[in-house]
């Protein structure tokens, strides 16, 4: 049988484990969406629209940039 403060610490661990999976899998997503835009940004700089399109961001405050941003997700 278990005692109480077994089960405490079992449940205990159970919960920090699923917190740290949370945790890797947010870390994870974070870091491939900004491989992504690392990488589009890149190929962006590269092809003539995309060059005049990464000088009009480029001059763009970080305020305009996100506003520009948020417009594009869908709704």
């Amino acid at each position: 049988m278990f005692t109480w403060p077994e089960i405490v610490l079992l449940g205990l661990k159970l919960l920090n484990a699923i917190m740290t999976e949370v945790g890797d899998a947010k870390s994870f997503k974070a870091g491939t969406d900004a491989e992504i835009a690392a990488v589009t940004a890149a190929i962006m700089r590269k092809t003539q629209a995309g060059k005049a399109i990464m000088e009009k961001v480029d001059a763009m405050s970080p305020e305009e940039v996100d506003v520009g941003l948020r417009d594009l997700e869908p709704r």
